[in-house]
């Protein structure tokens, strides 16, 4: 019989009135929440986890809400976009039940008027304006939902979120909660992360059994790409959604698909900088459309609720199997089947070497791998919780043990760590110290902060951005960090022109023109971060020598190319050899082990001059793999020179310690299982010289061009 005798008969009909049965996901989460306990669940897309989670939590604080006509249940999305889409999705059972649901944004705040919702959907960035705010509605929280949690785990965000939540328990009597994502290889990672080791929680894991249908093809120039839609959308009414990497492509795509009369209608594209309205529109077009082309990033990964999608194209490789798992599973939810078109873009240059990449994606998504990734240690968000709670005390001396306290449930954050932490925001002009207390209070850039709104987020540097703007034309867009550098009349330096900026805000840097020749700034512009995934690079190396290659997924002018490639690849080494050849500089080295495995093993090696790749290395002098670590600790005395900074930062982070900065860099190399094996892999490999590079899927710098050429 089903468990979902046990819930509240009222909330049972709301939420799965007119099921015959439940999921499996959905019978397995209502017994420990019944009981009060915690939660994490892991269920495949579509799989209904969050009505699986939500039923039974309000059949516990159901009666107690309309008794108490407060807060109850707070429910955090990743992106303003999730929450909406929620909204729709729970209203009508909520009202069934007399609860109200609520928004709180960037964009809607449905806590400033009227009596405050029963069920409050929110973002991470928006709890902390709520906390910032002392807002009291949150006093009578009960239960906390944390959904698509996989965005959150091990990144600044996530850190920040759990900050929050240790500053919500102190506001309320007891908070239940759970977690929910559809790809987590390893569900106590996530209470670990989160919650800390101690925090008592049931784990309920439900993998995904869809069968996925994949294709993959290769658009050498935009009328191809023209070409392709056109028949997977002729014949029948067809919605496709296509991912692009980046918001630039977006836009790119939508223009060559506006090219054609007939799709131009129902071509639409969806990524996070477009207004609330536009996105919004884009999402209510796309649901009711018959025929209709949507052409996203990042932002439709998660559940958002735009119909039934017949096939998804994925517009170049998506940076892990996570977020293919993701994006391919947007597609025939009502099936068990999912289609998708893997398309190799007219800008690559080794279609060989993408067709591989794609294929390792494929092949480990439909046996259920993914990369482990223990908790990683963090510190950029304790720093901007700290100045947070400060700021919203108007910048009073706070003692150091309550900022302490905001993450004393996570085992590497102890004191001493956090006041190394602080020490460093006094350092920055963030915080100054009280002359005799153990206190801190505000400073200068404090203030910038509030007043440019950067004391809510740990979003990258490279992801938040400023247009520049000289009258109504706008010169460009900058990262949003520069507004800490500016004040009126300051001279920059853009477009190659000399400006005065007459303002500075969250809402353009406006600029004139100047002749003054004095001292200039020149706008920051962090680096691009290492496109490392020590996990893909080698699932590629496995799937090249494995007899597993779904070779059906090739179209079939990229069959006979790869086979060949193929073919002549085994020829030339097995799986446990290192393939190389020589320069005229030195020695290419094929690892497939990712560009933090060959920098470090370069480092580690002493190689006067290196170039590291995700695929290959390059290097002056023979490599002793034997000799090689295999433990990432092995390589502690290179943790140094390993450390690079780039966009991938928070604003927060870049006011950490030199250290902890370096320590935050190196947890992908210390914490992934994926890099063991990969060292392990090399140390125990025989190396093995190739006559030439092997056409098509090496790839090859000018020298050894030349050199192939000379021979």
């Amino acid at each position: 019989m089903s468990n979902a005798k046990y819930l509240e008969r009222q909330v049972g009909v709301a939420f799965y009135g007119t099921f015959t049965s439940l999921r499996p996901a959905q019978e397995a989460a209502i017994p420990p929440i019944l009981l009060g306990q915690n939660v994490v669940l892991s269920s495949g897309t579509g799989s209904g986890k969050t009505e699986a989670v939500v039923a039974p939590l309000l059949s516990r604080y159901w009666r107690p809400a309309l008794e108490s006509d407060s807060l109850t249940l707070l429910y955090v999305a990743p992106t303003k976009a999730l929450a909406n889409d929620l909204l729709k999705r729970l209203h009508a059972p909520l009202e069934t039940l007399g609860l109200r649901v609520g928004i709180r944004h960037g964009d809607r705040d449905d806590l400033v008027s009227g009596k405050p919702p029963h069920v409050l959907l929110t973002t991470p960035e928006s709890l902390e304006v709520l906390l910032y705010r002392k807002e009291h509605a949150l006093a009578s929280v009960c239960a906390l939902v944390i959904d698509e949690v996989h965005l959150l785990y091990n990144s600044q965000r996530g850190l920040q979120l759990s900050c929050l939540i240790r500053r919500l328990r102190t506001e309320v009597n007891a908070l239940q909660w759970a977690a929910l994502s559809a790809t987590v290889a390893r569900l106590s990672d996530v209470r670990d992360f989160l919650f800390g080791p101690s925090e008592p929680a049931t784990f309920l894991q439900f993998p995904a059994h869809r069968s996925i249908d994949a294709q993959i093809r290769h658009c050498p120039d935009e009328p191809s790409l023209l070409r392709l839609i056109r028949r997977l959308t002729s014949g029948r009414p067809t919605k496709l959604l296509i991912f692009a990497n980046a918001r630039k492509e977006c836009e790119r795509l939508a223009g060559v698909l506006h090219h054609d009369a007939d799709l131009s209608p129902n071509v639409v594209a969806h990524y996070s900088s477009l207004s609330p309205e536009v996105r919004v529109d884009t999402e209510m077009r796309f649901s009711t459309a018959r025929t209709a082309v949507c052409i996203a990033t990042s932002t439709l990964e998660l559940g958002i609720d735009i119909g039934d999608i017949d096939a998804v194209v994925l517009w170049g490789v998506p940076n892990g199997v996570e977020s293919f798992l993701q994006r391919i599973g947007r597609g025939n939810r009502r099936s068990a089947k999912t289609n998708v078109v893997c398309v190799i873009p007219d800008d690559t240059v080794n279609v060989p070497l993408v067709c591989l990449r794609f294929m390792a994606l494929i092949d480990a998504a439909r046996k259920g791998e993914i990369s482990v990734r223990a908790p990683y240690e963090l510190f950029g968000a304790v720093a901007q919780q700290c100045l947070s709670i400060i700021a919203s005390e108007n910048g009073r001396f706070t003692r150091i043990a309550d900022l302490a306290k905001v993450s004393e449930h996570l085992n590497h954050l102890d004191r001493q760590m956090v006041e190394s932490v602080l020490a460093e925001l006094a350092s920055n002009d963030c915080l100054q110290r009280h002359g005799f207390k153990n206190q801190y209070g505000a400073a200068e850039r404090l203030y910038q902060l509030v007043d440019y709104k950067l004391i809510y987020g740990n979003f990258p540097l490279g992801s938040q951005s400023v247009d520049v703007c000289h009258g109504p034309q706008v010169l460009g867009t900058v990262p949003a960090v520069n507004l800490l550098r500016l004040t009126h009349g300051v001279s920059v330096r853009f477009a190659g022109k000399r400006w005065r900026v007459r303002e500075a805000s969250t809402d353009g840097i406006i600029v004139e023109p100047t002749q003054s020749r004095g001292h200039a700034v020149d706008f920051i512009y962090p680096g691009a971060g290492i496109g490392f995934d020590a996990f893909l690079a080698n699932r590629m190396w496995t799937l090249l020598h494995s007899p597993d290659i779904p070779w059906e997924c090739l179209a079939s002018n990229l069959r006979g190319a790869l086979s060949a490639v193929v073919r002549t690849f085994r020829a030339a080494c097995r799986s446990d050899q290192i393939p190389f050849y020589r320069t005229l500089t030195g020695i290419r080295y094929f690892t497939f082990g990712g560009y933090l495995v060959n920098k470090a093993i370069a480092l580690s090696t002493r190689q006067p001059d290196f170039k590291a790749e995700d695929f290959f290395l390059d290097v002056v002098t023979p490599i002793e793999w034997n000799k090689l670590g295999t433990k990432p600790q092995d390589y502690e005395a290179f943790f140094n020179l390993l450390f690079e900074a780039g966009s991938a930062q928070s604003l927060y982070q870049t006011f950490l310690p030199v250290d902890l900065q370096r320590r935050e860099f190196l947890q992908e190399w210390l914490k992934s299982e994926a890099v063991e094996q990969v060292l392990e892999r090399l140390k125990n490999a025989t190396p093995v010289r190739l006559d030439a590079p092997q056409a098509g899927l090496l790839p090859q710098d000018e020298s050894v061009r030349n050199w192939n050429h000379g021979q």
